[in-house]
């Protein structure tokens, strides 16, 4: 229900060339980034010897921007990357909790036209709210993943 991808990159490149082509495009985290991109690279985050957990740097606001973890490991002469995208945990929990918020009011409403035979153009209003929202939150997602999977396949492919 909630935007996540996951997708795996095999790989001609050993797992130390791999890292070190993320190590490339990966600038430390900062903790305050202001409006204008401040590097040449692309993302920022942490690699480790055999994991990295990156977010793509923007010049905009976007709540939705994809956390992607991936673990390097050797496969053949190569290696495998699987990639797992994620919203970050506090919009999951937010989000969260307003769509069950927002859930609660539409059922309310739904027993209201139902039982009690009342309806009004108001009452689909939390259900616009619900849909807007969802709707908002995948395709923002969804946007952000695409661009960041077609990078990190360019790069490691």
């Amino acid at each position: 229900m909630f935007p996540y991808e996951k997708f795996t990159i095999n790989s001609f490149l050993n797992p130390h060339l791999v890292r070190q082509k993320l190590l490339d495009v990966v600038e430390p985290p900062k903790a305050i980034r202001w409006g204008f991109r401040q590097s040449e690279k692309p993302y920022e985050g942490e690699i480790g010897e055999h994991s990295f957990m990156i977010t793509r740097i923007i010049n905009y606001r976007n709540s939705f921007l994809p956390v992607i973890k991936g673990k390097i490991s050797p496969e053949g002469m190569g290696s495998k990357i699987e990639i797992e995208m994620k919203l970050h945990t506090f919009v999951f929990v937010f989000i969260l909790f307003w769509l069950g918020m927002v859930g609660n009011i539409c059922i309310f409403s739904l027993i209201s036209i139902i039982y009690e035979k009342n309806f009004s153009s108001g009452t689909i209003i939390p259900f616009l709210m619900f849909i807007f929202v969802f709707l908002l939150t995948s395709i923002a997602f969804k946007t952000e993943a695409n661009i960041a999977k077609k990078f990190l396949i360019d790069l490691l492919s």
